[in-house]
């Protein structure tokens, strides 16, 4: 079998070409997001809904957070109280749950103690 020879097979025009959003589609170029005119986009989007969006997590809410989820809280209710998305409460709670679990292993890969 032949191999080709690729550099003198014809070039036509490639199937898929990227085509940017314009501003005669809605789109406002010089906006950090990528939404029509009027209406944010991305993060700015969902901190309409969840201010506390994709904020740094900081010692006193980690806190505050357990101490809540361990009185009963649903996560619905803490999402609401702390601003962000149900799913960054449980991720949250989860990675805390991990880092509290991990330091009392006294070796890597250790079986859980108790």
């Amino acid at each position: 079998m032949d191999e080709p020879d690729w550099n003198e097979q014809e070039r036509g025009e490639p199937e898929w070409v990227y085509d940017p959003p314009a501003e005669e589609d809605g789109y406002d170029l010089a906006d950090t997001g990528a939404g029509p005119k009027g209406q944010p986009s991305g993060i700015a989007a969902i901190r309409q809904r969840h201010p506390q969006a994709y904020d740094q997590w900081t010692r006193q809410a980690d806190s505050a957070l357990v101490k809540g989820y361990l009185a009963g809280r649903s996560i619905d209710e803490l999402a609401a109280s702390f601003e962000r998305q149900p799913s960054a409460i449980q991720r949250r709670l989860e990675r805390l749950a991990f880092a509290e679990m991990s330091r009392h292993r006294t070796e890597p890969g250790a079986p859980e103690p108790g």
